[in-house]
C-alpha cells in the first residue's frame, strides 16, 4: 500500500466529518486543524459541491497561519464563490498566529550586535518611509464579515431566539483614501455612495500608510522588544521581532462603534462609541537587508469579560509603482474584533458583560494607486486640429 494513502484517506474521512459536523446541535464548535492536514483534505475532496465544502470549511479553526502563497493555491482548486469565500475567513483569522514549521527558517539567532544594527534600520526605515511617501490616494476596499451568537433578544413583540450563526459576509465598500501632508483623509461622500450590504462594524482602523508602523515602533522601543525567528518570505529569508507594550507606555486606542449604554424615554437603544487604551503585543515583519517592513501585528490585551475581549489589526506592505517611482505601500489589512452587543446585566461597568461575544472580522485590499494631483500630458506632433 502506497505510504500516502493512509493520509489521504484520514483527510477524507476528515472533511466529511468536518462537513457533518456542520448540522449537530452544537454547530458553534469549530475543529482544529493544521495548515498540512487543510491542504490533504482539500487535495482529495474532488467532487464535493460548492455549498458542501464552503459548509466544511466553515466548520474549521486553523492552528496555524495561512499564506498568501498558500491561500491562492488553494483557492484556485475551490469549485465556486461560496468555498472561496469561507477559505478567505479561514486565512484571515489564522493571521495573528505563527506561521508552519516548514516556512521557519532554521538558523542561529542573530547575535546581540546584529540584533540592535536591525532596530537601527527598522526605525530609520520607518523615518524614510513616512517622509518619502508622495501626496497620493488609493481606494480601499473593505470586505464585512461577522458571526451571530445565540441569544434571546427582547423585541416589540416578545422575546426574539436566534440561532448561531458562522462568521458570513456581511457588507462591502469601497472608499477613496487621500493620503497628503502625511495625513490621511476619507472620502466620507464615496463611502456613502459605494457601500454595499449591512453597514460593517467592527474594529475603527486608520494609518496604514505610516502613523501605525511609527506608533507601533516608537512604542516597542520604550517596550520589550526580542527576537521571535527567520521566516521564509516570497523570495527570501525575512525576520520577525515581538514586540509587548504595557498600558501605561502604549499609545494604541481600541476604537469600536457601536455598543448599546441604555434606552431612550421613547424605548429606543442609545448608543456610544467604545475608545479605550490597551496594552498590547504584536510582530514586525520585515528584510534584514535594509530594515523594510514587510508586515506588523498589534493585538490589544483586553480584559476577558470585558465590552471588547480580542481587538488586533495585521497589515501587510509591498512595493507600489505611482507615478513611475516605487512606494512601500500598504497592500492589505484584516482586523478582528470580539465585542458584546446585548445590554449589560446589573452596574454599568465594562467587566460586567454576560453571555457570548460577537466577532466581527475585516478584510481590507488598498489598490488604484495614483499621485494626489492634476496631471497634464502634452502631446508632440504636427497634426493641428481641424477648423
Amino acid at each position: 500500500m502506497p505510504k500516502c494513502l493512509p493520509a489521504m484517506l484520514c483527510a477524507t474521512l476528515a472533511l466529511s466529518a468536518f462537513a457533518q459536523k456542520a448540522n449537530t446541535s452544537n454547530p458553534d464548535t469549530q475543529e482544529k486543524v493544521t495548515v498540512d492536514q487543510l491542504e490533504q483534505a482539500l487535495s482529495v475532496s474532488n467532487g464535493k459541491s460548492d455549498a458542501e465544502m464552503a459548509q466544511a470549511l466553515s466548520r474549521l479553526e486553523l492552528t496555524e497561519r495561512l499564506s498568501d502563497t498558500r491561500f491562492t493555491h488553494l483557492k484556485g482548486n475551490l469549485p465556486g464563490d461560496k468555498s472561496q469565500q469561507e477559505l478567505l475567513i479561514l486565512a484571515d483569522q489564522s493571521i495573528f498566529l505563527s506561521p508552519p514549521d516548514d516556512e521557519i527558517v532554521q538558523e542561529p539567532a542573530p547575535d546581540p550586535s546584529a540584533t540592535r544594527q536591525m532596530l537601527v534600520q527598522i526605525v530609520n526605515y520607518v523615518n524614510t518611509t513616512v517622509r518619502q511617501l508622495p501626496n497620493l490616494m488609493a481606494v480601499r476596499e473593505t470586505t464585512g464579515f461577522e458571526d451571530r451568537p445565540s441569544e434571546d433578544r427582547l423585541d416589540a413583540t416578545g422575546t426574539l431566539s436566534l440561532s448561531y450563526l458562522p462568521i458570513h459576509f456581511v457588507g462591502k465598500s469601497s472608499i477613496a483614501v487621500t493620503y497628503r501632508d502625511r495625513k490621511e483623509v476619507v472620502d466620507e461622500n464615496a463611502t456613502k455612495s459605494l457601500k454595499q450590504g449591512a453597514p460593517i462594524g467592527g474594529l475603527a482602523t486608520t494609518g496604514e500608510f505610516g502613523p501605525i508602523l511609527s506608533t507601533a515602533v516608537a512604542d516597542a522601543l520604550k517596550g520589550k522588544i526580542t527576537w521571535a525567528r527567520w521566516e521564509q518570505g516570497t523570495s527570501s529569508r525575512v525576520a520577525v521581532f515581538r514586540f509587548e507594550i504595557p498600558d501605561e507606555k502604549s499609545s494604541y486606542h481600541v476604537k469600536f462603534c457601536c455598543v448599546p449604554e441604555g434606552y431612550s424615554d421613547s424605548g429606543q437603544p442609545e448608543l456610544k462609541a467604545f475608545d479605550e487604551r490597551a496594552s498590547y503585543h504584536g510582530e514586525i515583519t520585515f528584510d534584514p537587508a535594509d530594515g523594510s517592513i514587510l508586515r506588523i501585528t498589534m493585538e490589544g490585551e483586553m480584559p476577558p469579560k470585558g465590552l471588547v475581549s480580542n481587538a488586533g489589526i495585521a497589515i501587510e506592505y509591498g512595493p507600489v509603482e505611482i507615478a513611475g517611482k516605487s512606494y512601500i505601500c500598504p497592500l492589505k489589512s484584516v482586523s478582528v474584533l470580539r465585542a458584546h452587543t446585548a445590554m449589560q446585566q446589573g452596574m454599568s461597568s465594562r467587566t460586567n458583560y454576560q453571555g457570548h461575544a460577537k466577532t466581527y472580522l475585516n478584510a481590507v485590499e488598498f489598490s488604484q494607486y495614483r499621485r494626489f494631483g492634476s496631471e497634464i500630458h502634452i502631446l508632440a506632433g504636427d497634426n493641428q486640429p481641424a477648423h
